[in-house]
């Protein structure tokens, strides 16, 4: 066992060095949403593949128009309607329009595309025009080219259009369609066991007998654990007997990672450490920032794939410093085993509302309020007149890390972590 403290950026560092981006599987791409692209994507066509129109209006000769103007229009016969997807085999000949819509195929013989807002168009029409005109009065003159995409505009063919780690969202999975892939090859999911640790512990809905209490710190971890792309799996609650620790924890190595919950102070029945030394190594026994938390490697050999390491997280059992571990410790590896390579938090700067004071002989991590106001952020660490701590923690939408002995005072311009957890704790 190593037995040195680190620091919380070296112990961020030192996680990062050993974990590893996860293998690549390929996924209907419906499903990728949060994944990262393992691949480069590339177009296979041009997109558009023929020259279409960028708007609703008429398709012309542009020297046909060259005079046009409001008060001095020039009539067009109408002899065709395109529309989208309905080719029409009408070309134009001189002095004549084809009504078009958007995204129709430019007709023979057209080079520009006059909007509707140009033409004697009746202004409140709404759908289908009704009666059939037969001619129409062009109001601007337009030069070759106008309201036309032409082949290629959109995609060219050859070139990438997602590349290599690209995390996959809405926008991404639209481009990706529109060149007609249904599949993607990308970073698959980790799978994250989660071992509750303690004698004290019920699962929640058993019955509580003397001195227990529900083991809600699972529930939050896995929530987190799936909030930031993992796939969670709850093993269940270890009790404080290095043989139940072990059994749990040797179940839970076909996952790519292990959080451990509870069990690492230096109590009497505090043996995750001790029982994770058995069976790998500890890389360190706690960082040197409250509240702590360990980082242990375990081996296991896999058939025809040599040997791999399994991170393990032995987080805090306290609710508050459990939460605070994982969003300062295991979200950055689940983001590097996904494929992100930006992994570092997001930090912003606030004004702080309130004072705080960390006594403590290191850094101290804690839950505070975020807000707007005064012209930029603002930061509270009086968070709820209520003193519970499920209360305050509620309340919370972000972190601030106070170093050893600092004292903040209202006014201060201090570093703040904000937490996406919920959709109203978004400030970035």
């Amino acid at each position: 066992m190593d037995n040195a403290m680190l620091s919380y950026d070296d112990a961020v560092k030192t996680i990062l060095h050993n974990v590893r981006k996860l293998a690549a599987v390929e996924m209907p791409l419906s499903g990728c949403v949060g994944q990262v692209a393992s691949e480069n994507i590339y177009a296979d066509f041009d997109l558009p593949q023929s020259a279409i129109a960028s708007r609703d209006g008429y398709a012309v000769k542009s020297q046909d128009i060259l005079e046009a103007t409001p008060a001095n229009p020039v009539f067009l016969r109408i002899i065709a309607t395109a529309r989208a997807g309905r080719l029409t085999k009408c070309g134009l000949t001189p002095r004549t329009a084809i009504r078009i819509m958007t995204g129709a195929q430019i007709p023979k013989g057209a080079d520009c595309v006059v909007q509707f807002e140009d033409t004697d168009e009746p202004p409140n029409k709404n759908g289908p025009g009704k009666n059939n005109p037969s001619d129409v009065k062009i109001c601007a003159a337009m030069p070759t080219g106008e309201n036309i995409w032409s082949p290629g505009s959109n995609v060219r063919k050859g070139n990438i259009i997602l590349p290599e780690g690209t995390l996959l969202g809405p926008v991404q999975i639209s481009a990706v369609s529109s060149i007609g892939r249904t599949r993607a090859m990308v970073i698959r999911r980790p799978k994250v066991a989660i071992i509750d640790t303690g004698d004290e512990l019920v699962r929640p809905g058993g019955k509580l007998t003397g001195g227990k209490i529900y083991s809600g710190n699972s529930a939050a971890v896995a929530a987190l654990v799936r909030h930031y792309g993992g796939v969670p799996k709850i093993t269940g609650i270890a009790r404080d007997k290095e043989t139940s620790l072990l059994s749990k924890i040797r179940k839970a190595m076909t996952a790519d990672a292990i959080v451990t919950i509870g069990g690492i102070s230096k109590g009497d029945y505090d043996m995750v450490r001790l029982a994770l030394a058995k069976i790998g190594r500890v890389v360190f026994p706690g960082i040197q920032m409250l509240p702590s938390a360990a980082f242990s490697v375990i081996k296991r050999d896999v058939a025809g794939d040599g040997e791999t390491f399994i991170p393990v997280f032995s987080l805090s059992g306290p609710p508050a410093a459990c939460l605070i571990n994982f969003e300062t410790m295991v979200r950055p590896a689940i983001l590097k085993m996904l494929g992100f390579t930006a992994v570092d938090h997001p930090s912003i700067e606030a004004t702080a509302l309130d004072s705080a004071r960390n006594k403590m002989p290191m850094p101290l991590a804690m839950f505070t309020r975020l807000q707007t106001g005064g012209g930029g952020y603002q930061v509270g660490f009086k968070i709820t007149g209520d003193r519970s701590m499920q209360s305050f923690m509620a309340a919370a939408n972000s972190l601030v890390i106070l170093p050893e002995g600092t004292n903040v005072k209202a006014g201060d311009r201090i570093q703040v972590l904000p937490l996406d957890w919920r959709r109203d704790q978004l400030f970035l």
